[in-house]
Order: C-alpha cells, then structure tokens, then sequence
C-alpha cells in the first residue's frame, strides 16, 4: 500500500531534480525527507497501544463532517461577499479577504474528508462530489485548499478500501491536471509568462537555498510564532516576513517545510522537527487505518497538508490547529483502552 512517507519522499526529491541548490542545502532537504521516512515506520510500530474498535461511530462522525461542511460553506461564500469579486480570475482581490473568513471557510475540507471516511458513500458520487466541491472551493483563489480538499479525499477513500493503488495514480494524475489549470489562469491573469510547475518550483527552492546560507536561524522561532499571531494582527504573516527579509514587499513567499525550519531553528532541527512529525504522523496512519471515521478524515487532510507542506511549509493556524486535532484523536485512542481495562 502506497503510504505518506512513500510520497514525501518521492515529491522531495522532484524539488530537488528541478531546482538547483547549493550542495550542503541539497544534503539538508533529502535528509529531512529521509529522517521523515524513516520516523513515519518507526511510529507505525507503535499501533500496538490502540486496540479500541468500539472507538468508532460512524453516524456520529457523518454529523460532525456535515456540521463542518456547512460552516465552511457559510464562510466560503461570506468571504467572497467580502471582497464582491471572484478571487480566481482577480487574484488580485486575494489580499481583502477577510482572513478569519478565510481560515473558518477552510473548515469544509476537513469536514468532507470526515464525511468521506464515515459515510457509506460510493466511490462514484464521492469522486464527482469532490470534483463539485473542488470547482467550489477554487472561486477562492487559493491552489492550495484545492489540491488538499482534492489529496485528502482521495487518502480518504483509499485507505478505506474503495480505491485501488491503479485508481489512486490516475486521480493523482487529475489532481496535477487541475493544479496545472489552476496555475495557468493564474498566468494569464498576471499576464506572465514561463512554465507554471517547473518555475515554481524554481522559485520556492532558490528561497529555500538562500534562507539556508544566509539566513540560517536568524529568524530565531519568529516564522512559526507569527503563523499563530498573524491571524490575531499581532504580527505579519510567516511568509510575508520571508518577503520582507529578501527585500521584497506587497507578496508572501514560500519557504518549502525544511527552510522554514532552519531559518528559525537552524540545521540541525531538522532531526527532531522530521523525526517527532514523522514518528507522529506513522502512528496515527496505524490508527486512522485501524478505526476509520474522524481518525481516518482528519489524518487524511493531514497527510494532504503535510505533502503541500513540502512547498508551503506548516506556517498557518488552523493546519497546526488540525496537527493538535490530530494529536489530541491519538491521545484519545491511547487513554480509551487503558481505561477500558
């Protein structure tokens, strides 16, 4: 079964082929993807502390992910009645969006994966649902909610069963596709030209690599602490203080997972930030198999995060809230079977 540190790996080593980053940068980056492999199989050992099926009530879950669903919904639109204008041919009016709008709309993609995990739903109506719903959420403007709604559905209905590791390739393949279109209007509306994949990855890792020689650890812990206060105006936004330091103003930029690390914690934080993530991640993967339901609805937008997270870095509040969320189900499930004895 294709797992998630076979594609973290496999997506970290595509940045490295299409980038060029000086060498201790290169050994950096593969070394993080490495040490995140191997963690996530070492915590996938650990599945033996969760023993609980009576954890499960799918009917339960089906009404939460629709609750979810519908206040995302509510937001989504009132963020779009904020700005009176479609943000994905205005990229433009990204910027008025009402930011907290914004972060509670995103709340349907972790309720649909919920929903996915726990209903009876056929693959058939969920993968055109999806495609419904994904058509939806890009009237945002935002590629990323896109791709996670798009990843964690198909995790979702993977991993319990419905999908087959052919299917699962194929609609990774739609899921480029779309990111591909998406990538291309946003090009046309700017007006710009260059390949839209390959550029951007260019971009993303040739920050990467400076962030890595000349700004290793300088940001000391101020990227992930204005992930969490930016969103409460008490600081500018992570990538926004990347821009900054480059002597770039008005855009965000993405520092890819590992150079939002070493820029606040330096080089050899990668050990224990790849290793505790990974480690985490495997064990919960056991779990969300194991339980299905919320286990297997928030893991599968975890997992979908955690892969945009190669670019993008975990540097916004509700991801990290949905990390916690994550944490918190793990707990849960430990302290379930010990207190059933």
């Amino acid at each position: 079964m294709i797992e998630l540190s076979h594609l973290f790996l496999l997506i970290s080593c595509i940045y490295l082929i299409f980038s060029n980053v000086s060498l201790y940068a290169f050994l950096a980056f593969l070394s993080s993807a490495i040490i995140f492999y191997i963690s996530f199989n070492i915590g996938k050992k650990f599945s033996f502390l969760v023993k609980v099926k009576e954890l499960c009530n799918y009917k339960r879950d089906e009404k939460i992910g629709l609750i979810l669903m519908v206040i995302g919904i509510i937001f989504l639109v009132l963020d779009l009645l904020w700005v009176r204008d479609i943000p994905l041919f205005n990229p433009e009016v990204r910027r008025f969006l009402n930011v907290g709008f914004t972060l509670i709309s995103r709340f349907f993609i972790l309720g649909w994966a919920i929903y996915l995990a726990s209903s009876n739903l056929d693959k058939k109506r969920a993968i055109i649902y999806t495609l419904i719903f994904s058509a939806m959420v890009m009237l945002i403007g935002y590629r990323t909610s896109v791709i996670v709604l798009l990843i964690s559905s198909i995790f979702a209905l993977y991993y319990k069963g419905e999908i087959k590791n052919r299917e699962l390739l194929a609609l990774f393949s739609i899921v480029f596709l779309i990111f591909l279109l998406m990538s291309i209007i946003r090009l046309m509306v700017l007006k710009v030209s260059g390949n839209p994949i390959i550029s951007r990855i260019s971009l993303t890792m040739s920050v990467y690599d400076i962030i890595f020689n000349y700004f290793n650890g300088s940001f000391n812990y101020y990227l992930h602490y204005s992930a969490i206060l930016s969103y409460l105006g008490l600081a500018k936004a992570p990538r926004a203080v990347i821009a900054n330091f480059l002597g770039i103003y008005g855009v965000t930029i993405t520092p890819t997972v590992v150079g939002a690390v070493v820029g606040d914690y330096g080089t050899l934080a990668i050990i224990p930030y790849f290793g505790i993530l990974g480690m985490f991640l495997g064990f919960y993967y056991m779990i969300a198999k194991k339980l299905k339901g919320i286990y297997l609805g928030v893991y599968s937008v975890l997992a979908a995060y955690t892969l945009v997270s190669i670019e993008s870095g975990i540097l916004d509040l509700d991801v990290i809230f949905y990390y916690f969320l994550g944490l918190l189900l793990c707990i849960y499930a430990i302290l379930s079977r010990k207190l059933r004895k």
